[in-house]
């Protein structure tokens, strides 16, 4: 009887988490398409994109992911350094690309716990101008207990974009001989 409850007890956990998942997805693309709608400037897309990235995301980890080794290494100064210049090309790239959404619909598909602490969300994003194919897209959700809720990754029809940005990124610090 006792591993009944238990089992129980785990099914109805991550049954909240997946629950708690899909709303901030959810949370996320209404928050994107009530910002469009206002026609906003640049600097308003800047200041939105900023918001979302607090409310959303796990900012520090991704941040820390996409530095790759280099990471490990780096003094306090060069993480902080690091963290400031990345944000920069987050809202750079915001402000060039938020209008593209305004033409995009998103329908959640499937929710997928991974483990105790991740769970995947996936849907479709379809353009409803009919110029793109729809995509799929996996939102990786860190869902550690007692921690809030943040997306860590975005999948776009099974390419990472974090380790996309990690590899970029580990590129660049090559380059300048390993120097952050």
């Amino acid at each position: 009887l006792a591993m009944i409850t238990i089992s129980f007890s785990n099914i109805a956990l991550a049954e909240e988490r997946m629950v708690k998942a899909e709303a901030l997805v959810s949370g996320l693309v209404e928050r994107i398409q009530s910002a469009i709608e206002n026609d906003p400037s640049p600097e308003e897309i800047r200041a939105e994109t900023d918001l979302i990235i607090d409310e959303f995301f796990d900012y520090n980890l991704i941040a820390r992911f996409a530095a790759g080794q280099a990471w490990r290494t780096a003094s306090d100064d060069e993480k902080a350094a690091y963290k400031k210049a990345f944000r920069e090309v987050l809202l750079s790239l915001a402000e060039t690309q938020f209008e593209y959404f305004r033409n995009l619909e998103y329908a959640p598909k499937d929710v997928t716990p991974k483990g105790a602490k991740l769970v995947v969300a996936r849907g479709m994003i379809s353009d409803t101008t009919g110029k793109l194919p729809d995509t799929i897209v996996a939102w990786r959700i860190s869902t550690r207990p007692g921690k809030p809720i943040k997306i860590i990754d975005i999948e776009v029809e099974n390419i990472s974009m974090l380790i996309t940005q990690q590899q970029e990124n580990t590129a660049i610090i090559r380059q300048n001989g390993g120097k952050f």
